[in-house]
Order: C-alpha cells, then structure tokens, then sequence
C-alpha cells in the first residue's frame, strides 16, 4: 500500500506533492530528533531511527536532509567502533555542495574517527579544518565540541598551552549549556594544574564546584574533590584542606561505587597523611589504595608504603616495598619498550613506502628535464668530448675508490644491525613459549631477567665497545633466561681474572652472544647436565674470552657442528671482526673454535691495534 500511495502521489498535483514533502521532512526530523534522543541510550534504536531518517531523506531526494541523515549515522556508527562504515557516509557528504555548518560537521565527524583510531595527529588536523569551517559559518554550539576536543588532543600531546588556548575559546561559547561548560572547567583546570598556573586553577575549580552542586554532578564532583586534594598536598601543602576534599571524594566515589578509580584518592589521602607525618594512617589509606590498583598508580603506592615504613622505622617493610616498586617500574618500562618497538616498525615501513615514492618522483623529475634539455646537451658533449674524457677516466678512478670506502663502511653498520635483531627474536620466542604454556612463575622470571637485557641492548647498541662488566652482565641475564627455557638442563659460570679491569677492558658489544647461544642449542643440546663456562682472561695485554661447553664436540655431534659453522649470527660475528680489524684504531678481534669428545670451546681474542 506505501508503494501504491508514493506513485499516486507522484502523478497528483503540485499542490498535493508539495503538502506530502512538507509531511516527510517533518517525520525525517523528527526521525532524527528521535536518534539523536537514543543516542545516549540505545545505540541500536538510535542507528534504527537514523536508516530511518537517510531511507526517507533518500526517498524524496533532499540532498540537505540526506547529509544530516549521514550525520547522525555516522555518530551512531562511530560509537558501535564501525568506522569504515561511517568514513563512507562522510565522505559521501564531502562530495556534495552543502551548507558551511554541515561541511563543517561532516568534518567534525571524521576527525573523531581518527581521535577513536589512535592517531591523533591525524584527527587535530582535521579538527582544525572543522572549526575553520564551523567559525565561518558561525555555528557556535557546534564549535564547543571541536574547540573542546582539539584542546583534550593537544592534552594528550602535552601542548599544554595550544589545549589552554582552545578549552578557552570554548568556555564563552557553552553558556547555552552549563553542563556542557562544567565539563570543560574541570579539564581547563587540569590544564592550569599542568601548567602551575594555580590562581587561574582556583579561580575556576571552584566555579566548577558552585556548577557540579547545582545540577548535583556527584561524578564531576568526587573529580573535583580528588583533584583538589592532590593540588593541596602538591602545590598548596595545605595537608588540612587535602585531607577534607580527599574524604569527600572518597565519600562520593563509595556512593557511586566507582571502585575502579577510588584507590586514586586513597592514595591521594594518604599522601597527605604521610606528608604530615601521620605515617599508621597514610599505611591505612595506602593498604585501600592497593586493591584494585594498576599500572603507574602501583608504583607511586608501592613507594608512598615506602616512605611511611621508614617514617615509623620498619626498614624490613620498606624493603619490601622498595623491591615491589622497582619489579613493577620494570614491568612497565618493558611493556612501553614493546609498544615503541611496534611503533618504530610501523615508522620505518612508513618511510620506507614514502622514500620509494620519492625515488620514483625524482626519477620522473630528471627524466622530463633530460628530455627538455637534450638538445643543448648534445651540442655541448661534442664540444668538450675530449676535455670530459680526460676529466672522466679521473674521475671515475676516485668514484670507484669512494664507492670501495661506503660499502665497506655500509657493510660495517649492516653487521652491527643484523645481531641485535637476531638476538631479539630468539628472546621474543622464548616468552611467546611462556605466555602459551600459561606459566606465571616462570614467565615473571623471564620478564625480569629480560627487561634487564633490554635495558642494556637499548643503551649500548649505538656503541663501538662495551665494557667487560656490561658484556658480563648481558650474559648473566641471557644465561638466565635460556635456563628457565630449557628447563633448567644445563648450569654456567662466569669468571673474571684479577689481571681483567672489568670496567675499563672492552669488547665490541654483545660479540659474545651468538657463542653462547650455539652452546646452549648446539654444544648441549639431548645433554641433560650441560655445563657452561664462560673465563675472561689476559693473555699479556690482550683480553681473551674463552666459551667453553661440555657436550660431545664435532666428532659426535656432525649436523650441530655444521650448524655452528652456518649459523647467520656466527657468519655476521666473524664479518664483524674483519671489518673491525680493517677499520678500528683500537683494538682487533680473532676467533678460534676448538672441539673433542669433550666439549667445544671458542675463544674470542682482542688485541690493542
């Protein structure tokens, strides 16, 4: 019957038509007032009105009506995580001339995409094509959104000063909703705190308060209040006045059994407590903190219980929390090393795309140049044909030279490149073992032992020496891991000779590693009492490292021997050294392997050049 009404409709007077468009964009907006009503609610019935409103908006061809269809799709969309979804409905409105406000909205929606996705570089842009747009076209309650979330961008960038300039833009703007102006106060006066700017902070913190009491915001205010307090313990030390807005807020947070985020303001009372000396009370508002407590909050209470053990002479407990805190440092600092490894991959892949493209443009470049001077270069290579042979034969002979010195050099540097990564990998396999045996022991061993390892491969990598210490402690920890995951079949020493400076003897960094690591999957593999000792001696002046395993040598042992001589981190420690012994003024490197029935041992010798 809809069907049969929209061609009667179609073929009916002008007068008729026109009453039944006036009918339909009233229902599309009140399709749309509809969703956006839901939105808060149920996304599934706010997406429902919005098809609802594009269907119709589609039907009788409004190109107006279709985008803030897309609009408000798009919002829905956004939200349930369905961004490609979305990015095609706004880029469907990008491609149609519409009103400034919409375009400026269409943008809006895009660059919140991008905020959901991570890449916030990539949303600020956008966020500041938008709110061109959105203050050409004067649409202030659209602005407050975009001035807000450009400046919470810049926050989260710590440009501290480009999110104060636009959260401050959008104050004066929010006064049609003071909810809306509450929310940016409280992340203005963030800004202010960050930035020690305490006056403008109590100048406008307490405005917030008057605002989150008069629409009875409990959340906003157990914010305020834990806010507050850390300000009064920091900056204020009114340890009174933290403690007061500290219990409120704990108070509240327990009324909206916000446990999630409670033991932040305990932690922040007994803060307070520890720096007025009350040091049973800061371990009684600590002790709270803990539960439920993750990542760097962990640590500051770790070190809060610290400072209080000390502060009533319980050096045992203060110990113990000392311990904890450093573990848990740690553990962070291994995941953030993780998370800037993936980062920096991604980068290199990244430049690595754009230099190809940019090889290609300056390909194309030269050639069309080529092509347009060809003439005059034709005339000119007959001129001075015999003068740019004579110049050329020279020339090339100190090309061929300079081309000989960068691929010994580049050689050089792609040898030092290749170890790491080859060590990293056989590391990063051993803890997928771990996570996969569901191991929790084991694996907190590993992650300590490893993070100390990575710890010293970041330091030192960039290096051309290490010392004997920081070669010996590499080992340790490397010795360490590879025994939890061989489950602890062999043992090793390490001994260092009197006659060694440990921390002024060097050695070209991690050289030693591969060695090791073809002892242990090699030397020692079916042997269930291995033993590995690794002896770092002189011999007159030079400095000598000595590997040694008690497996069953070459004789036995054919493929593994095989296996050592191929092995792609063994051929890059040999190229290694011959290039350190061309180009080092230092020192020169040699290696000898001798093998019996008895065992393998490999010597490292590093004689002053």
């Amino acid at each position: 019957m809809k069907t049969l009404f929209i061609i009667f409709i179609v073929f009916s007077s002008f007068g008729i038509l026109a009453q039944s468009n006036t009918n339909n964009i009233k229902q599309i907006e009140l399709k749309l007032a509809e969703s956006k009503e839901l939105f808060q609610k149920n996304l599934d019935s706010s997406l429902y009105y919005s098809n609802s409103a594009l269907q119709l908006s589609t039907l009788i061809k409004n190109d107006t009506l279709i985008a803030k269809s897309h609009l408000q799709k798009s919002s829905v969309l956004i939200l349930k995580k369905r961004f490609s979804e979305a990015d095609s409905l706004l880029q469907n409105n990008l491609n149609k001339d519409l009103p400034k406000h919409i375009k400026g909205q269409t943008l809006h929606n895009l660059a919140t995409i991008q905020y959901y996705k991570q890449d916030f570089e990539k949303a600020l842009g956008i966020y500041l094509k938008a709110a061109k747009i959105l203050e050409q076209a004067k649409n202030s309650k659209q602005l407050v959104n975009t001035y807000t979330n450009i400046g919470s961008i810049n926050a989260a960038l710590k440009n501290f000063k480009n999110a104060q300039k636009y959260l401050e833009r959008a104050l004066p703007l929010s006064e049609f909703n003071e909810m809306i102006k509450l929310q940016i106060l409280v992340n203005l006066c963030n800004i202010y705190l960050e930035q020690k700017m305490f006056k403008k902070y109590t100048d406008n913190i307490f405005e917030a308060e008057k605002l989150a009491k008069k629409y009875n915001s409990k959340n906003t205010l157990s914010v305020i209040y834990t806010n507050l307090s850390n300000y009064y313990t920091e900056n204020d030390t009114n340890y009174d006045l933290a403690l007061t807005y500290g219990k409120k807020a704990i108070s509240l947070k327990k009324e909206l059994n916000q446990i999630q985020t409670i033991n932040v303001t305990y932690n922040n009372v007994g803060h307070s407590y520890l720096k007025k000396g009350e040091y049973k009370k800061a371990i009684a508002y600590m002790d709270s903190a803990m539960i439920g407590a993750q990542g760097i909050l962990k640590t500051y209470i770790y070190n809060n219980l610290k400072d209080s053990y000390l502060g009533i002479n319980n050096y045992k407990k203060a110990l113990f929390y000392a311990d904890l805190k450093d573990f848990h440092k740690d553990s962070i600092v291994d995941a953030k090393q993780k998370e800037k490894v993936a980062e920096l991959t991604e980068k290199f892949e990244s430049e690595k795309q754009q230099q190809q493209i940019d090889i290609l443009d300056s390909k194309n470049q030269i050639q069309a140049l080529t092509i347009k001077q060809q003439n005059y270069i034709l005339v000119a290579l007959i001129v001075f044909a015999l003068l740019l042979l004579i110049l050329g034969y020279f020339g090339f002979k100190n090309y061929k030279t300079k081309q000989k010195l960068n691929t010994l050099l580049l050689q050089q540097k792609l040898r030092k490149i290749q170890l790491n990564p080859h060590f990293l990998f056989n590391a990063l396999q051993s803890i997928q073992n771990f996570i996969h045996q569901n191991d929790k022991e084991k694996s907190s061993s590993y992650l300590t032992s490893y993070s100390k390892l990575i710890r010293l491969i970041l330091e030192k990598s960039d290096h051309d020496f290490i010392s004997v210490a920081e070669d010996k402690q590499a080992l340790e920890a490397y010795l360490d891991l590879q025994k939890i995951n061989q489950n602890n079949v062999f043992s090793y020493t390490i001994q260092i000779q009197n006659n060694v400076e440990e921390d002024f003897d060097i050695l070209p960094p991690l050289i030693t590693q591969p060695f090791v690591e073809n002892a242990i999957l090699h030397g020692l593999k079916d042997k269930t009492e291995g033993l590995i000792t690794i002896k770092y001696y002189k011999n007159n002046t030079d400095l000598c490292v000595s590997i040694k395993d008690n497996g069953r040598g070459f004789e036995i042992h054919k493929e593994d021997s095989k296996k050592l001589h191929k092995s792609m981190s063994m051929q890059i420690v040999r190229e290694q050294l011959k290039n350190l012994n061309k180009t080092s003024k230092k020192i020169n490197g040699n290696v000898s392997i001798g093998s019996s029935p008895k065992g393998t041992e490999v010597v490292l010798t590093f004689a002053a050049a």
